[in-house]
């Protein structure tokens, strides 16, 4: 039965009541009813959305004034610039945004209670006393609102939009969590080796059923009572989601995979080095699903960072391409030559990279296909542009062979790169080392000894062996990130609110894998922004030194 003819009082047989034919007019009127409320409940919810954080509504941007009468509109009016995505607020300095979720907005704070813990507490706001705190800056309560709070032009009918979505955010089921556990996904994408594959799920499994153990045995501590104990938190589930085939396929694939099974976040991930293969569909769901995506290990995150969701160690190959330019610049060479293998699309990124930065400076900068040589010609072409002539070799260990099997007696300055290598640049040949300059995004030195020895200590407490230390180093950096970022909002578990405790935690806590320094700000998404250009330190040996301190190109 329809819920509106349900709604009709249904007369029994032989009673009077209503002819059949108005009970049926009556049910199909209260059906368009309810369908039109529906509508229009879904129609203040994106209304309000905008407002939140676009700062537009229908009808033009959001104006507002600020303290001292400046006037700011549209996006720099959005509520999320100070609330967040969350609603949650947050702090900047000594000065606090509080939360203007529904729970904090619609319900009533008693004396002492709420975001500053103290004064006469406040009635729950209605929509008459919202309309009148947005546009004159007082609460329920009468009080005055901190003095950074803008006064906003906004209607009725918009208020109540704006009402209506931080009702949709707060009440939003939050997927991949249930009462048993938090489900988690990690990606192993494209041309992955089953070495690889292999490395990744034992460590995340490992850090996984570590953080499921929980916390060690207090000791030497006297408990205050027998009913109080530390908080356990909920279990984690990690599933592996593998994609194969065409890139183009893996959005259809990510998509059934959490049609099998939501989860709350992707943790970790590898991507193969096949011609094809690509994170950007990864990137593209995560952003769709509002899914945290942390940290997988890739050559390079894809080119929009205009997302909120994933987050992503450095800029791999680009940013070794910035930290090139940066030398050449200083050195000013008349040309460069740079070396690539024409399938390989990491290194066609790397070398357009590298062509943008230099654009319009003065340099010649060429580009040749090691395919299109004999490797004899490649090294003879190098030596005879002369030792002003830099060559950036963006090849992986294998091509690196073609131009390492004779030492260039009069060679130009060599750059090559460290992701391309896989960070192992104990495969750079011999013939290669004198005059190497290796762009890198890992820290160096003592900092990596120490790192090394940190991520060495826990994988053997987990009984793993080191085989793989970029790999396994950021396999755990994603899992001891999501480990901490869990911590902080075990109290209101989100995707939103979860990126923004990343936002504060990053630079503060946890394992920073093999960068120099992890630090992420409002709306950052990629952690390191430094790296070193490096060189051997002899020719038989495969430890290296930093040209200079690490730069931010």
């Amino acid at each position: 039965m329809p819920l509106a003819a349900a709604l009709v009082p249904q007369q029994p047989a032989g009673q009077a009541g209503l002819p059949r034919a108005w009970r049926n007019v009556l049910a199909i009127a209260l059906t368009q009813a309810l369908v039109s409320g529906a509508f229009a409940q879904r129609d203040d919810n994106a209304s309000g959305r905008r407002i939140y954080l676009e700062g537009r509504t229908a009808s033009g941007e959001v104006t507002a004034n600020r303290a001292g009468g400046m006037q700011i509109e549209g996006a720099a009016a959005a509520c999320v610039n100070c609330h967040r995505r969350s609603t949650l607020g947050g702090a900047e300095g000594r000065s606090f945004v509080p939360p203007i979720d529904a729970q904090a907005l619609f319900s009533a704070k008693a004396p002492g209670t709420g975001a500053a813990a103290a004064g006469i507490g406040r009635a729950a706001y209605t929509e008459t006393t919202l309309h009148r705190a947005l546009g004159e800056g007082v609460d329920p309560s009468g009080r005055q609102l901190d003095y950074l709070m803008p006064r906003y032009a906004l209607d009725a009918e918009q208020v109540r939009s704006l009402m209506a979505y931080l009702r949709e955010v707060s009440d939003a089921p939050v997927a991949g969590i249930d009462d048993s556990a938090v489900h988690l996904a990690t990606i192993v994408a494209g041309d992955v080796s089953p070495a690889q594959q292999r490395i990744t799920r034992e460590t995340l499994q490992a850090c996984v059923a570590e953080h499921n153990a929980g916390p060690p045995p207090e000791g030497r501590r006297k408990r205050l009572a027998q009913h109080i104990g530390p908080a356990l938190p909920r279990p984690w589930t990690l599933h592996v989601w593998e994609l194969s085939g065409a890139a183009q396929t893996w959005d259809a694939q990510l998509r059934a995979h959490a049609q099998r099974q939501p989860v709350f976040a992707m943790l970790g991930g590898v991507l193969g080095t096949g011609p094809g293969d690509d994170w950007a569909p990864v990137h593209q769901f995560c952003e769709r699903e509002a899914m945290p995506c942390l940290y997988p290990h890739l050559e390079m995150p894809p080119t929009a960072q205009d997302g909120f969701y994933a987050l992503y160690t450095s800029g791999g190959v680009r940013l070794e391409a910035a930290l090139i330019a940066q030398h050449l610049r200083a050195q000013a060479p008349r040309r460069v030559v740079q070396w690539l293998r024409g399938n390989d699309s990491t290194a066609r990124i790397a070398a357009q990279a590298l062509s943008d930065a230099l654009a319009g400076q003065g340099f010649d900068v060429l580009q040749r296909r090691i395919e299109d040589v004999a490797p004899m010609e490649g090294v003879r072409e190098g030596n005879s542009m002369g030792i002003d002539t830099p060559q950036v070799l963006w090849l992986r260990a294998d091509d690196l062979l073609r131009f390492g099997s004779v030492a260039l007696n009069s060679s130009p300055a060599l750059y090559l790169s460290s992701s391309l290598l896989g960070h192992e640049l104990h495969r750079v040949p011999g013939g290669l080392r004198r005059d190497a300059l290796v762009a890198s995004p890992h820290e160096v030195a003592q900092a990596r000894v120490a790192r090394t020895r940190q991520l060495t200590a826990w994988l053997a407490k987990q009984r793993l062996s080191l085989h793989s230390e970029a790999l396994q180093a950021d396999a755990y950096l994603a899992c001891d990130a999501l480990r901490h970022g869990m911590n902080e909002v075990t109290q209101r578990p989100g995707a939103d609110y979860l990126i923004e405790r990343l936002e504060a935690l990053t630079e503060r806590r946890g394992f920073a894998g093999f960068y120099p320094r992890l630090s992420l700000g409002n709306g950052q998404r990629v952690a390191s922004k430094t790296g070193y250009l490096v060189r051997f330190s002899g020719p038989g040996t495969n430890d290296v030194e930093p040209l200079g301190d690490a730069v931010a190109p």
